[in-house]
């Protein structure tokens, strides 16, 4: 109870950023139009269209995560959340997990969106909530792990987009030439991302995909918890967690 309580604390503080809100509607939006305006001449849209530009905000929230702490820190309020007796996972996925929830309206708004454009709409079915609420996951602990590096500097927002977008292109977001798929596909398996977005696209899933999401989740969970104490004593010592 008391960690929903400070989940809904900081969600409520999150979308009274107008940074963080406006970012997924801009974000859904452009992916959306890029969508309409490459295939309006010949109009042979599939109608996953819409579910490109839903991953598409619902990470741009996500990629946030940095920014939310680093918010945190400008208010003057980052040191006194990690030096609570509260443990700092839950504080750290409490603040952090707003970025996630807020992200998940970018599905009905680009569906929304899709059918003002006359776009049609597919795959509206139990298996695209279970690849959401996968995706969410997903997003929810691998964004939590590279917060934990962005807390030692204070030019986090500056590198947050350098490092999440390109893990979410090398997801299988968008198609890829036939020629480059033997060399995306390790990569694909060694993101917690891949089998939701192919869950979310209605691919093929082998058993291969799952056993690797559950691997690759377990790790970096079991990897963030070990690395959460270290991290957070190591930025109180280099006083990092000080207002800019």
């Amino acid at each position: 109870m008391r960690f929903f309580k400070l989940t809904l604390f900081q969600l409520k503080l999150y979308i009274k950023n107008s940074y963080f809100v406006n970012l997924v509607l801009v974000e859904t939006t452009m992916m959306l139009l890029y969508e309409y305006l490459a295939h309006y001449a010949t109009k042979d849209y599939t109608g996953s269209e819409w579910l490109i530009a839903g991953i598409m905000g619902t990470w741009a929230s996500c990629t946030t995560s940095a920014g939310a702490l680093g918010y945190q820190r400008f208010q003057g309020t980052l040191m006194y959340l990690l030096n609570t007796g509260i443990s700092r996972e839950e504080v750290l996925i409490a603040t952090l997990s707003p970025a996630a929830i807020y992200g998940l309206i970018a599905f009905p708004l680009a569906g929304i969106e899709a059918l003002v454009l006359g776009m049609p709409l597919k795959y509206l079915d139990l298996q695209l909530i279970i690849g959401v609420l996968l995706f969410w996951l997903a997003s929810v602990i691998l964004s939590y792990l590279i917060s934990l590096f962005f807390l030692l500097t204070k030019n986090a927002m500056q590198y947050e987009e350098l490092v999440l977008l390109p893990i979410l292109l090398l997801s299988g977001m968008l198609a890829i030439p036939v020629a480059f798929e033997k060399v995306i596909q390790p990569f694909q398996l060694l993101s917690p991302l891949s089998l939701p977005i192919r869950i979310i696209y209605h691919q093929t899933i082998s058993m291969g995909w799952i056993v690797s999401y559950i691997l690759i989740l377990g790790l970096l969970f079991i990897l963030g918890k070990t690395l959460t104490n270290y991290v957070v004593q190591r930025a109180f010592k280099e006083g990092r967690l000080n207002v800019f």
